[in-house]
């Protein structure tokens, strides 16, 4: 599966990238918002981890525009700010959630773990088996 990771800061976005490869999955890099939407529109994107404070265009922004075009794709917004006004800003924006900076790797891996295995196998069903 591809993940679209945009997000300005190098130590996070290894953070986050180091974990998509540790669940065997490729991602894209992109540090602006405008870098991010070129990206989006010419790869086959599976899944966008989104910083909310961006240059250029900013996160909302970004999320917009996917959701418009495709309103299934999870998204994951990452943001210093968690409060509950910053919560609703990225759900209206499209987003699924809004996960704290800092990062915990253990909720990331998880919340990553469960997207891409529901987007990878849409069939499957925990029952089955």
């Amino acid at each position: 599966m591809n993940v679209l990771v945009v997000e300005d800061n190098k130590a996070v976005s290894l953070i986050i990238c180091r974990i998509i490869e540790e669940l065997g999955h490729q991602y894209v890099l992109a540090a602006d918002g405008e870098a991010a939407l070129r990206l989006y529109h010419q790869r086959d994107i599976d899944l966008v981890i989104l910083d909310v404070e961006l240059p250029i265009l900013d996160g909302f922004t970004v999320a917009r525009d996917v959701r418009n075009g495709n309103a299934h794709i999870p998204i994951l917004f990452i943001s210093g700010n968690s409060s509950e006004a910053c919560f609703q800003q990225c759900l209206d924006a499209g987003g699924d959630t809004l996960m704290p900076k800092p990062l915990r790797p253990s909720e990331l891996r998880a919340w990553l773990n469960s997207r891409l295995v529901t987007n990878n196998n849409p069939h499957i069903s925990p029952a089955a088996g």
